[in-house]
């Protein structure tokens, strides 16, 4: 058992190597090939493949072979506006309209369930790909006469801070794994039940006032969450757990 765990991780290992120093779309050795040149079997290389194919590090093509597949976004988490990430970001309005929070929303933003709140559905993509569907719901109040089209070519909490004085100060966000329904699948390029991530925000102002519920879904095989976490323990603390 151990011996196989040691070749996997070999295969590995070579594998992801060839897929850094090839471009996206360019084909890699057959297993056949592979399964010579690293001494291993034909499952055990197939069960890496299987791995690094799910990871959308590499794309089987039927009768074809197989080929260097996107790499994912990788959103790192920051202090501060969320979270940044390489690539071009650019969105696209689905839909928008002023509705009554209800009762979810209403609970979120701890208003009444009759309050107004402005719902904005939106496609993110990433140098082109769409990435990510986002559904925004914002206190009506605070965004009087806002234009939606603007989040399209522009950061959302940049907009309210410099047009309407909305200072995003905190926030608490969830991530979840999810299955893609018929119309996340459809707008993501998925196949129906799919792996995606789904991501809920609330998030606070400068006054201390929820003002934003967000739920978001972003491609399972295009999207992670990259985390910077800080280990050193304050003065006094008992020792940190291995």
């Amino acid at each position: 058992m151990v011996g196989s765990l040691r070749k996997r991780d070999r295969a590995r290992e070579y594998l992801l190597g060839l897929v850094e120093s090839r471009a996206v779309g360019q084909a890699i050795p057959s297993e056949r090939q592979l399964s010579a040149e690293l001494d291993i079997s034909r499952p055990t290389l197939r069960a890496v493949v299987d791995d690094l194919v799910r990871d959308g590090r590499l794309v089987r093509e039927h009768g074809r072979g197989m080929f260097v597949g996107n790499p994912k976004v990788a959103q790192q988490i920051t202090g501060t506006h969320g979270a940044t990430a390489p690539g071009t970001w650019t969105s696209r309005v689905l839909s928008h309209a002023t509705i009554q929070a209800g009762t979810l929303i209403g609970n979120r933003l701890q208003v009444t369930p009759n309050t107004a709140v402005l719902r904005i559905a939106r496609q993110r993509l990433v140098n082109g790909d769409p990435i990510c569907l986002e559904t925004i719901h914002v206190l009506q109040e605070i965004v009087p006469d806002f234009d939606v089209q603007a989040v399209e070519q522009n950061s959302f909490y940049t907009l309210l801070e410099e047009h309407y004085g909305v200072i995003p100060t905190d926030a608490e966000q969830t991530h979840a794994a999810a299955a893609a329904d018929a119309i996340e699948s459809a707008l993501l390029g998925l196949a129906l039940d799919a792996p995606i991530l789904i991501l809920e925000r609330t998030t606070r102002d400068q006054n201390g006032r929820r003002f934003e519920f967000t739920r978001a879904a972003y491609r399972g095989d295009r999207y992670q969450v990259s985390t910077h976490l800080s280990l050193a323990k304050p003065t006094g603390d008992p020792p940190l757990a291995d």
